[in-house]
């Protein structure tokens, strides 16, 4: 039988990075968090980034939940919480993007839409509307597909079994993941139309260079999935 083992090479290298990953987002909130009144703080997004920097350490910490024979309870966290807490992540870089092209070229052209969009508070409001849409979403891919494990024999050698959530979670993931992609677009869209911000404001070309790397990311799941099983599937997820 065949899955991820905690003793594998590629195990021990995804691990590390997690774990390199929550340390340097964990130091970045407690920074954040002293300095919460000062003006820097403030312009980067102010509580908007804890909102952020908390589910996208709920995600490292999700890790384990890939390693090892996979049962219900961990198709379910990989398929539920993984993709729900990187969509409010996700979600609120949007927003930012948005906010970024709004305050240098939308605020002076459209002064009362920008503000019923301080006056009601519009960043928490959207990102609270993604998260009930991705709620709903998840649900219903629960309830019409199949995520108890299942065993496949490898097609090269029979004698190598693979044990891995059951592949209508593999659709279901691409499924519920596809609202992230739309995000992305979306926030790479605004982060591209602040291209022409002062040089000093480099907060546009940081996100603009994410989204590009999310897009290769979700393309490489994609066509990996499609071609190939075994655990660099598992992996990639």
């Amino acid at each position: 039988l065949t899955f991820l083992q905690w003793h594998d090479a590629s195990t021990i290298i995804m691990t590390m990075l997690a774990a390199l990953g929550f340390l340097c987002t964990l130091a970045i909130l407690v920074i954040f968090w002293k300095h919460f009144q000062t003006p820097m703080v403030r312009s980067a997004g102010g509580p908007m980034c804890f909102l952020m920097l908390i589910p996208l350490l709920v995600t490292y910490t999700l890790v384990p939940v890939y390693i090892g024979p996979p049962t219900v309870t961990t198709c379910l966290c990989r398929q539920i919480l993984f993709t729900l807490c990187f969509t409010i992540c996700i979600s609120c870089i949007t927003v930012r993007s948005f906010q970024i092209v709004c305050i240098f070229k939308m605020a002076s052209r459209l002064p009362r839409a920008y503000g019923y969009w301080v006056r009601y508070h519009g960043p928490y409001l959207f990102v609270a509307f993604i998260t009930m849409l991705k709620v709903v979403i998840v649900v219903g891919s629960l309830l019409i597909t199949n995520i108890s494990p299942t065993t496949r024999a490898d097609p090269d050698d029979p004698k190598i079994v693979f044990v891995s959530c059951n592949p209508s979670y593999h659709k279901a993931l691409l499924f519920n993941t596809s609202l992230d992609l739309v995000l992305s677009v979306v926030s790479f869209s605004f982060a591209y139309m602040g291209k022409e911000l002062p040089t000093n404001y480099n907060e546009a070309k940081f996100i603009t260079f994410c989204m590009i790397f999310y897009f290769t990311s979700y393309l490489s799941l994609c066509t990996f999935m499609s071609v190939y099983e075994g655990v660099l599937v598992t992996i990639l997820d």
